[in-house]
């Protein structure tokens, strides 16, 4: 995953946070719904985009099975860069 950008408390606190999401996003979405990998892939590649700290800490609780329709739902300054360095 790229670097995320915000402070080095945030950054970190972030991190974390879409970890958790990305994660049980997967076990809702591929291992127990109806997503196949190629779908996934494209979820991934989304999450790849999303680099801001803070939407990542606003969505600590969201519901992993939501994670297609908030990253629907990002605006560009979400994803400052459509080139990522990973």
């Amino acid at each position: 995953m790229p670097l995320l950008d915000g402070t080095d408390r945030a950054v970190a606190w972030a991190r974390l946070c879409r970890h958790q999401l990305v994660s049980a996003a997967y076990s809702a979405l591929v291992v127990e719904g109806t997503a196949s990998e190629a779908e996934w892939e494209a979820i991934e590649d989304a999450v790849r985009l999303l680099t801001r700290a803070g939407w990542w800490i606003d969505q600590r609780d969201a519901d992993p099975g939501d994670l297609p329709e908030l990253l629907e739902a990002t605006t560009a300054s979400d994803r400052p860069t459509e080139n990522p360095h990973f």
